[in-house]
């Protein structure tokens, strides 16, 4: 993950921060400077008119420009209208964990509990070690009165590294090993000495895998935010049936499987449950 090159703190109570790193603040610049009137505007103006008259309104700002645009909003308190703007980056394809980040800051500041725990949790999956990610999802959950799990060894492990980054090392691993082996078969090595040469990058395939069937895990079983505050577990997916516990809102929840009438069978504090899919939103793609 790249660190942030730029931070600002706001509130005693919740740190939530803002993040802008060295590509942003470049992109951003560069803008600003193509943005400025030069001597040659008037000559571009006479040799092609049409272009200068075209309204401004039917101009779309790239990426970078909305970006700036949100941080703007949010730096001026405008929290709504930078949550709105982050949010139209990640509709337009941005899967990015300042983006992430920054829109849920911008929905906590608005009040907006279950977009903020969505949007900490999707910039926690592609970097699950930051220190500020996870003590903002912390702050919202326990803004939101929800019950956060607590990971046992083996999901301590697997989620210190993202799936991206146990990806990276198993290729790394693999192309290792496959080097040494040919090295060895060249020289024509003793084999003990061959097993001993394969055996770090061996290992280091096998953890890779296991990290990554881990990650694979939220295909097959997502988590899911409740956005709905009258969301209650049912201990049947059939309407009408005897209610089992009250999920709050902004409470995450875990899928453990699913029917075709729209009911997701869900996990939350050990218990189980069935809940509408139109209360809940998944946090996964």
């Amino acid at each position: 993950m790249r660190r942030p090159f730029f931070q600002i703190v706001h509130g005693p109570k919740y740190p939530l921060s803002v993040r802008l790193t060295k590509a942003h603040l470049f992109a951003g610049l560069t803008v600003l400077l193509l943005g400025l009137p030069d001597i040659s505007a008037k000559a571009v103006e006479e040799n092609n008119p049409a272009e200068m008259q075209a309204p401004a309104a039917e101009r779309i700002p790239s990426k970078s420009e909305t970006f700036l645009l949100a941080q703007a909003a949010y730096d001026a308190g405008r929290y709504s209208e930078s949550a709105t703007l982050y949010g139209l980056l990640i509709s337009n394809g941005v899967d990015n964990v300042e983006v992430y980040y920054n829109q849920a800051n911008a929905c906590f500041r608005e009040g907006d509990l279950p977009a903020a725990v969505l949007n900490y949790r999707r910039a926690w999956h592609l970097a699950p070690r930051d220190p500020g990610i996870r003590a903002n999802l912390h702050f919202a959950l326990n803004a939101a009165g929800a019950i956060e799990s607590t990971p046992n060894l083996r999901e301590r492990v697997f989620t210190s590294l993202s799936k991206g980054e146990w990806i990276m090392l198993a290729t790394i691993s693999y192309t290792v090993f496959v080097l040494l082996l040919i090295f060895s078969l060249m020289l024509r090595l003793p084999r003990r000495l061959t097993v001993k040469m394969i055996l770090l990058p061996t290992l280091c395939i096998l953890l890779s895998t296991g990290g990554w069937l881990h990650w694979r895990q939220f295909e097959s079983n997502p988590e899911w935010v409740v956005v709905n505050s009258n969301a209650t577990a049912l201990f049947g997916p059939i309407d009408g049936t005897t209610a089992h516990y009250r999920v709050p809102l902004g409470a995450l929840v875990k899928q453990l499987g699913s029917d075709s009438k729209g009911w997701i069978e869900i996990e939350y504090d050990g218990k189980n449950g069935w809940l509408k899919e139109s209360h809940i939103k998944r946090v996964s793609p």
